[in-house]
């Protein structure tokens, strides 16, 4: 769900409202070789939750781990070592949807992805694995889709697709699908933290702004 030569970027999914004391030791972790954080008061207000915060990654599975996958890898680590509990989704659906890849194609390379993630230092005990085919075919996942088209013009949805759409210029329907289950997924997922590189900034910030008034 993203490209890895992206510099990273962290996203709060919604305004917590959040403030107090906080692990400087830990910000620091969380915040080291980020693009942007938003916000940085947001994130305080999570190290200060009396629970474990949940951050999550979502990858396409449209190719094996490599050198590149090391970015968000680490900054999972640090995430880990400050905390976090990590959720990181196997984006079979996505890169699907994205003309990556049949669903045979894009599944094998999800459980090939996922034994490389945990060898790269993952806790096995503070991190869940999640494939996108395993809840984005549900009745009720499809219906907050739906919800969320209804409030969302055909411009926002190609504006937040295009930097990270294999078709950009001439992009088919489910392309537009694409940032809103990306912006579902989070709510579903009971994600805190979201990462990722900077071409996905618009898909997080139509999330910040649209979440809230489903409800989610």
């Amino acid at each position: 769900m993203r490209r890895e030569r992206e510099p990273k970027a962290l996203y709060l999914p919604i305004d917590l409202g959040l403030s107090g004391e906080f692990d400087l030791d830990k910000l620091e972790l969380v915040m080291r070789n980020t693009e942007e954080i938003v916000t940085v008061d947001e994130l305080k207000g999570l190290l200060d939750l009396p629970r474990r915060p949940r951050a999550y990654v979502g990858y396409e599975t449209s190719g094996k781990v490599h050198l590149g996958h090391m970015l968000t890898a680490n900054k999972l680590l640090d995430l880990q070592k400050a905390g976090f509990d990590v959720v990181v989704l196997l984006a079979d659906l996505h890169a699907f949807l994205n003309e990556k890849g049949s669903l045979e194609e894009v599944r094998k390379i999800a459980d090939y992805n996922r034994d490389c993630f945990m060898a790269l230092g993952l806790d096995p005990e503070r991190t869940e694995f999640v494939y996108g085919t395993d809840y984005q075919l549900k009745p009720e996942y499809m219906l907050k889709i739906l919800q969320m088209a209804r409030n969302t013009t055909l411009n926002r949805a190609r504006r937040s697709m295009d930097e990270v759409s294999r078709n950009a210029e001439n992009p088919m329907v489910s392309q537009m699908i694409y940032p809103l289950m990306q912006a579902i997924d989070i709510a579903d997922l009971h994600i805190d933290l979201a990462v990722g590189g900077i071409d996905q900034r618009k898909i997080h910030m139509l999330a910040r702004e649209e979440l809230p008034r489903l409800g989610l």
